[in-house]
């Protein structure tokens, strides 16, 4: 019986290989940049998920978006890819101008990206990605008070090296990237890659005929790496351009006679009833939209040896230029009819120089880094007078404009009747300058062979100057009307508000006004190890994040007031403290890691841009709030057989307000959500499993893989549309999704093909319910996408 037992057991063992990125004791010879210094992943003591190209290419991901949920605590929301938003560990700001920034930074290749059009790029050439949780401001700097995203690129290699992938799936579903490595001396080497991704998208815009929830960019990256005698110098140039149709958004309002006949300024149960449930709702918006980028970066990296130490420079220059139109009323309607514009263009310069050095004692790095940025945003808004009407007869008025052209259509005019509408245009410019300086030492002090102690600080200074200018509105259909019909209904263009939809600045039509502010800041850390064993390591933190801070761009200064009175339009600082023990641990013996730890936080004067109504109009304005949360991270992988890996990891977090104050334009406060959740769910999960084994004269492999989210925590604020519950649809629920790929490698692994499924089980929820409209009881919600599934095909020397 034994011996039969032992060769059941052995023939099953025999059918499992594990990938190499998933084998529990390969992950720990990973080597990370996160404290800037290599070193293998389990020596870090801080959180971090280190993300492989393997892993990248096992998802089908294309950029950090397709990534969401494998790293818990992390989220990316790219329903707008020109303008994303990350969050680590609950804390994400939605402000998308141009004078605030992210508290995640993302860096490429030690270059920071900013917040905007280059924060989220296609993936070209991926090594890893290291997502460092909690506040980075020592090490990192710039905009990492609550964490970081670090991703590293492949250098040229000295061999001669090619490869290719193409994916064809469903929805037109067409992506291609081909890269060559060669050398062209024996000191210098040359790596290219292209890059392109596209599908004609998974919805149909029934008012347009179009297809809508497409992508469509491509990019390209040409490396060169120089080897000295001891040194070496890379340059790398980086180009992509996308150009899509926007996003779909969903309206979830289709009788008629809604919101004017229904909607009362609260979202109660007899007006949610009559939503439908954008989920089965044909999509129908009169705006099918564009969103495009175009960006150019070039890089140069020199790593040298000098007087005993290591001197390395980082020089980075990046522009790009993005539009994002969009429907933004989720329907076809010319009485709700709203359209936005957000298109920036920007310049950014970065230099930085560090030495670090090495001792029996100490391991120190110590640099100055320097950063430009010229910025110009241009926010439209754009609606009809059948709009205009409808936003005065919820403020209690008339539908001035149809009683007008009725007026006259009744009066025999010709060319003109009560259901005229005429377009109403927008527009509000804002510049920035921002100049940043910093400088900062990181040592690490070998107090025993055991035991170390990290101190680090960073010194860092700020300015930002802020120019806005907002001009009258355009509308040639109503100054033609004017023009002819005016003078008989004794009207002008003093007759109608220069602006509605920015009103609040619509002094600053004669000229641009302009402030200028500097912050300041010293964030330090302080690291304790301890290594129990080889295989185990403990540690704890106390770290400070820091952000500059910033103006709100929709609320211009009254240009009356002298330069440093009346209203002021700036914010302070985001400064995050951060508390953390964790371990991170081996078992060799059941071929296993295991990293956790415990972290509480707070978040000072987080800026995050809402939609509300100050007077009669909804505005932008951006509100500081403080907050505050606990929790828990963890991590494992584990071993199974030589053919079988499990892996997974989860956060809990409990995360609130200690401040939030929403006030009216008399300063009284409308809404205090302090000691309420931020919306932050409590648990994020991901889990899978690696399977490999020999077949078909090449080796096979299984990877499956899963997220999962609890519901959305609401406040008082929120409740009403992100918990809501109807008979026909559900928001803030908990949420998860499947992927899947079945690969098949050759012998030699030099071509293979793979069947990649994500969403496997076509799980769909609505991700928000919002939008601009949703003040007069109209949002519209964005969905997820149903079930793709393509086929890979991949060839290498």
């Amino acid at each position: 019986m034994k011996t039969h037992r032992t060769v059941i057991a052995a023939s099953l063992a025999a059918a499992f290989f594990v990938p190499p990125a998933r084998a529990a004791d390969d992950m720990q010879s990973v080597v990370v940049t996160a404290q800037s210094r290599k070193q293998l992943v389990q020596d870090v003591p801080m959180t971090m998920q280190v993300v492989t190209g393997k892993d990248i290419e096992a998802i089908g991901a294309k950029d950090l978006a397709d990534l969401n949920g494998y790293v818990p605590g992390l989220s990316v929301d790219a329903i707008e890819p020109t303008q994303p938003q990350f969050g680590i560990r609950g804390v994400q700001a939605g402000d998308f101008g141009i004078a605030t920034d992210s508290p995640v930074g993302i860096y490429v290749d030690g270059v920071y990206t900013g917040k905007t059009g280059g924060a989220l790029m296609n993936f070209i050439d991926v090594q890893r990605i290291e997502v460092v949780k909690g506040p980075q401001g020592t090490l990192f700097g710039r905009n990492s008070a609550a964490g970081a995203i670090a991703i590293a690129t492949n250098e040229p290699g000295r061999e001669v090296d090619a490869a290719a992938h193409v994916k064809l799936g469903r929805f037109g579903r067409a992506n291609a990237d081909v890269m060559l490595n060669f050398p062209i001396t024996d000191t210098l080497a040359t790596r290219i890659v292209v890059v392109r991704a596209g599908s004609e998208g998974w919805v149909d815009n029934t008012a347009t005929g179009k297809k809508s929830g497409g992508d469509k960019d491509w990019a390209t990256r040409v490396s060169l790496r120089k080897e000295f005698d001891a040194a070496r110098l890379v340059f790398s140039w980086e180009h992509e351009n996308m150009e899509q149709y926007g996003r779909p958004a969903f309206g979830v309002i289709k009788d008629p006679a809604l919101p004017l006949a229904g909607y009362r300024g609260v979202y109660d149960a007899a007006y949610t009833a009559n939503f439908v449930n954008p989920l089965g709702a044909p999509l129908a918006n009169d705006q099918q939209g564009s969103e495009g980028r175009l960006f150019d970066g070039a890089t140069l990296r020199l790593e040298a040896p000098l007087a005993g130490m290591t001197f390395n420079a980082i020089t980075a220059y990046r522009r790009f230029k993005t539009h994002n139109l969009t429907d933004n009323d989720g329907g076809a309607r010319s009485d709700l009819y709203l359209t936005t514009q957000d298109a920036k263009r920007a310049r950014s310069f970065q230099q930085e120089f560090k030495l670090s050095g090495k001792t029996d004692r100490l391991d120190w790095i110590a640099g100055l880094s320097f950063y430009h940025n010229n910025e110009h945003q241009d926010a439209g808004a754009y609606v009809t007078t059948g709009t205009l009407d409808t936003l005065s007869q919820f403020g209690g008025g008339d539908p001035n404009f149809a009683m007008l052209f009725g007026g006259l259509a009744a009066a025999g005019l010709p060319g003109i009747s009560a259901s005229s509408v005429f377009s109403w245009d927008e527009t509000h410019y804002s510049d920035v300058r921002t100049k940043s300086a910093s400088i900062y030492g990181d040592t690490i002090w070998h107090l025993t062979p055991q035991t170390n102690a990290t101190v680090g600080l960073r010194y860092t200074r700020d300015n930002k100057r802020m120019t806005w200018h907002v001009p009258g509105r355009v509308s040639p259909q109503l100054d033609d009307f004017l023009n002819r019909f005016g003078p008989l209904a004794g009207l002008d263009a003093s007759s109608f508000p220069s602006n509605v939809i920015f009103a609040t600045a619509a002094q600053l039509a004669s000229s641009p006004v302009r402030r200028e502010k500097d912050w300041t800041d010293w964030s330090p850390r302080l690291v304790l190890d301890h290594k129990l064993n080889k295989d185990t390591l403990l540690f704890t933190s106390l770290s400070r994040g820091y952000q500059a801070g910033g103006f709100n761009i929709f609320t211009p200064p009254n240009p009356a007031a002298a330069s440093r009175t009346g209203r002021d339009p700036s914010f302070e600082p985001e400064k995050m403290t951060n508390f953390e023990a964790g371990v991170k641990l081996a078992l060799p013996d059941i071929r296993a890691t295991v990293n956790a730890s415990l972290f509480a936080y707070k978040f000072k004067n987080l800026q995050d841009i809402q939609l509300y109504s100050v007077g009669t109009i909804p505005t932008y304005n951006v509100i500081s709030s403080d907050q505050k949360a606990h929790g828990l991270d963890v991590d494992g992988r584990i071993r199974l057989s030589p053919r079988v890996t499990l892996f997974g990891g989860l956060e809990y977090i409990d995360h609130s307000y200690t401040r939030y104050q929403r006030l009216d334009a008399s300063g009284n406060v409308t809404l205090d959500l302090g000691g309420q959740p931020v919306g932050t769910p409590r648990l994020s999960a991901m889990a899978g499993i690696n399977m490999n084994w020999e077949t078909a004269n090449g080796r096979a492999s299984v990877n499956f893989q899963g997220t999962h989210a609890s519901a959305t925590r609401c406040n008082s604020d929120t409740a009403d549309l992100s918990c809501l519950r109807t008979a026909r649809l559900k928001t803030g629920t908990a949420t998860s999704k499947f992927d899947l790929r079945v690969g098949w490698d050759s012998p030699s692994s030099r071509y293979g093909m793979a069947l990649i499924v994500n969403n496997v089980f076509d799980q769909r929820y609505i991700q928000s319910l919002a939008g601009q409209t949703e003040q007069y009881g109209a949002p519209y919600a964005n969905i997820t996408p149903p079930r793709a599934i393509g086929v890979e095909f991949r060839a290498s020397m």
